[in-house]
């Protein structure tokens, strides 16, 4: 039988594997694989086919008509008129929330590595082998131990 578990790395993995090596389970019936995060990319550019569903273009874009609409309105008054004013607008405008929108990217990248204290260290996933008999006593121990799921595999 085998019982498949994920934990965070931390110190509650630690401790379950020692109860497990405590329990007579040695390291030939226990595997541990890391998962680690993939870094995430973001593209200012989507294409139908690829998108991270983080779409910095179309609301810079957005933000840039209504600067641009606001600027050609203002522009009939002021001295260079409302076509120079307009363009003015779309790129101070485009190029204002594009600007926006990566440093708020950066910022949630940064608080979301100081809130977990790690940078590509996922989860562990460990799979262990063990009788019928002593399967629910390694049940016990890995949700004592702050597992985040557990499964079982009868064979």
């Amino acid at each position: 039988m085998y019982i498949i578990a994920t934990y965070n790395h931390s110190l509650y993995l630690e401790v379950a594997l020692a109860q497990l090596a405590e329990q007579g389970l040695g390291k030939d019936k226990i595997i541990a694989v890391p998962l680690h995060r993939q870094q995430i990319s973001v593209s200012i550019f989507d294409s139908i086919n690829d998108t991270d569903g983080v779409s910095l273009l179309g609301g810079s874009l957005a933000f840039g008509t209504a600067t641009m609409v606001l600027a050609t309105i203002y522009g009939f008054v002021w001295h260079w008129g409302p076509i120079v004013w307009g363009l003015i607008g779309l790129f101070a405008g485009t190029g204002f929330w594009l600007l926006a929108s990566l440093i708020i990217m950066q910022r949630k990248q940064a608080q979301r590595i100081t809130l977990t204290g790690r940078t590509d260290c996922g989860e562990v996933v460990l799979l262990i082998l063990c009788d019928k008999v002593q399967a629910q006593s390694v049940k016990d121990i890995l949700l004592n131990n702050m597992a985040l799921a557990i499964g079982i595999l009868e064979r």
